[in-house]
């Protein structure tokens, strides 16, 4: 918690590789200040608040049938995610890779459409004071074949994840929202070819603060 009252509050929404995976060591998480949640803190000191709600698993809006798995509709949790974090300046969304296990068949497109439910509920609720929160779309990096090999519930998704970059640029332009897509600077661990090690998640959080950076001075300008 920072207690910074003037503290600009992010909410950072997503999966394994917001909660910090360790590749290969499934439920053990990197250290908060090797996370790129935790860097990004760091980075941008006193004057914000990130605010991480990351899930192993968690989906854009369907529901796992796995046993145990029975939270990782992201959908499901957003909603009151929002509400009771408000207020909110930024809020930032990472999913989409836990859509492509092959239980759920789903194309990009398919998972798309969920991230698009997703920015919809966040327009509508995520606010400081009555002023809208700036939104972050991130689309994560691809996945590599290898991940068939260790992680055989997801055959068949490193081809569709391939595709999903493009297909959220096209929903974030949409909703006119910040963007990065993941893939053009980073790829997932050769480990087990879906998690990011530590020297990708210092990039995330440098294109992430740089984001934040071009937004205030947008705002600042227009003051």
């Amino acid at each position: 918690m920072n207690t910074n009252p003037y503290a600009k509050r992010i909410l950072i929404f997503g999966d394994s590789n917001v909660w910090g995976d360790i590749p290969l060591q499934v439920g053990t998480r990197l250290p908060a200040n090797v996370r790129w949640t935790g860097v990004l803190q760091n980075m941008l000191g006193n004057d914000y608040e990130v605010i991480e709600e990351g899930l192993i698993g968690r989906t854009t809006n369907v529901d796992d049938p796995f046993p145990g798995f029975e939270d990782k509709n992201g959908k499901d949790y957003l909603f009151p995610c929002l509400r009771s974090q408000i207020p909110l300046d930024y809020v930032i969304l990472l999913l989409g890779s836990n859509d492509f296990k092959k239980v759920f068949n789903r194309t990009a497109k398919d998972v798309a459409k969920g991230i698009d439910e997703l920015l919809t509920l966040t327009e509508k609720y995520a606010e400081r004071d009555g002023v809208k929160a700036k939104i972050l779309l991130i689309s994560p990096t691809y996945i590599k074949p290898k991940i068939e090999e260790v992680k055989p519930h997801f055959s068949g998704s490193p081809e569709k994840s391939l595709e999903l970059g493009k297909e959220l640029e096209q929903v974030a332009k949409k909703h006119q929202c910040g963007f990065i897509n993941l893939a053009e600077f980073i790829e997932p661990s050769d480990l087990d070819s879906i998690h990011l090690e530590p020297e990708s998640h210092k990039i995330v959080a440098q294109k992430v603060f740089e984001f934040l950076k071009k937004s205030r001075n947008k705002h600042e300008a227009k003051r």
